[in-house]
């Protein structure tokens, strides 16, 4: 009886850690170029969008002015153009349920020179969430991919 309930309990662990460590999956990123088409290493304005999708309050922690430091894209062509400032402050942002944090990144395509004048860039932008915690995992929460057609 005791190995059952030994089994039981480390089951019962795992799944409340599971629950625990996924408490982000409320947290929705989506992201919208403001052109469909774009010059080559020309910065076009991307809007974000973090939602809360679940039905309880949830906290983002973001930079007060360094906001586009906390953004990666999947794309090794696409770059989010960084900006400086004086003093930055960490900001921590409650969503209730169906609210959204909006904010406008300036981003980048970096393509060859050479080859077609017109391509194609499909890329992601992750957001990670600001932290002072070093060694501290911080994966990105991805949107939805989208693709910009990019003049040369």
């Amino acid at each position: 009886m005791n190995k059952r309930t030994g089994v039981f309990s480390v089951m019962l662990f795992c799944f409340v850690a599971m629950v625990a460590y996924g408490q982000d999956s409320f947290i929705r990123v989506e992201i919208k170029p403001e052109h469909a088409k774009v010059n080559n290493y020309v910065a076009f304005p991307v809007a974000t969008t973090i939602r809360n999708t679940g039905a309880a309050e949830q906290s983002v922690k973001v930079w007060s002015c360094t906001f586009p430091t906390q953004w990666v894209a999947d794309n090794p062509l696409v770059h989010v153009n960084l900006v400086g400032c004086k003093k930055n402050e960490l900001v921590v942002v409650k969503l209730n349920s169906g609210k959204v944090l909006q904010k406008v990144l300036s981003v980048r395509v970096e393509l060859d020179p050479g080859g077609d004048p017109v391509e194609s860039a499909t890329f992601r932008l992750g957001f990670k969430a600001a932290t002072f915690e070093t060694g501290q995992e911080n994966v990105p929460i991805w949107s939805q991919p989208v693709t910009v057609r990019v003049t040369k």
